[in-house]
């Protein structure tokens, strides 16, 4: 899902909340007074990674022994690429009301996705110096969170009420390789730490419907620490000086 895309998608929802909430009353007109309540979040997530590339690492000669797929002592690495991929996130939703526009939200979720690093990289032992693109880092993640985030909400027109929303979350890989042996987590693959910090930002509107309300919201994480794991240096981790995870998530409350 590419971001254009996000962004029609997000278009068209904001024009149907704007005519949905021009209706003559209001549904649930109690509800944010509430002191809690609770429902299900159902979202597409998009992971990916944030990296800083070690230039001092580029254009030079690399051990064929370091790389899966080099050819020779001669073959250079040239650059060093993020890709994000789809996948899907659900959770529990647990919201405080502080005041009349600020809630407290925890949502404990599960999030499955997959990231993967392209690697380029010049072989001239073969076709008199042909560039190859590689994609041996193909990393899936199964993300356990706990995002604990601050709303602020808007305004109620009628039946629909903008919001943005901000926090940080906890989260722990279950399917991270940190803690196996390098043979064990495969000859030729990255290790990432099995946990990370992130700050969260995000926007989003909720429509009040007769029965429950249902919120739409765009949400951006961006990890805070560097989460490849160092123990044994090759020309994956030795050619990224920083690498952190950002994840962006198109989510539907129904509470």
């Amino acid at each position: 899902m590419d971001l254009k895309k996000v962004l029609i998608f997000l278009s068209v929802l904001l024009n149907i909340s704007c005519a949905y909430s021009q209706r003559g009353f209001q549904n649930l007109k109690d509800y944010d007074y509430d002191p809690y309540h609770f429902g299900f979040l159902l979202g597409v997530n998009q992971m990916g990674f944030s990296i800083k590339q070690d230039l001092s690492q580029f254009n030079i000669p690399i051990d064929a022994t370091q790389f899966n797929g080099l050819t020779g002592q001669m073959d250079t690495l040239l650059s060093v690429e993020p890709k994000s991929t789809t996948g899907f996130t659900i959770g529990i939703v647990a919201n405080l009301r502080i005041s009349d526009h600020f809630d407290l939200r925890f949502i404990p979720s599960l999030s499955f996705g997959e990231r993967t690093l392209i690697y380029t990289y010049n072989m001239p032992n073969l076709n008199s110096g042909r560039l190859l693109v590689a994609e041996p880092m193909s990393l899936k993640s199964t993300m356990l969170e706990f995002p604990l985030n601050l709303k602020y909400k808007g305004n109620r027109i009628n039946n629909a009420r903008p919001y943005v929303i901000g926090g940080l979350k906890y989260a722990m890989d279950l399917s991270s390789d940190a803690k196996k042996a390098d043979n064990q987590a495969g000859d030729y693959s990255d290790k990432l730490k099995q946990t990370d910090l992130y700050g969260e930002l995000g926007a989003g509107f909720d429509l009040y419907f007769d029965w429950f309300k249902m919120g739409i919201e765009a949400k951006m994480s961006y990890g805070l620490r560097d989460i490849i794991v160092r123990d044994t240096p090759s020309i994956y981790n030795t050619s990224v000086s920083r690498m952190g995870s950002k994840i962006f998530q198109l989510s539907f409350t129904f509470e």
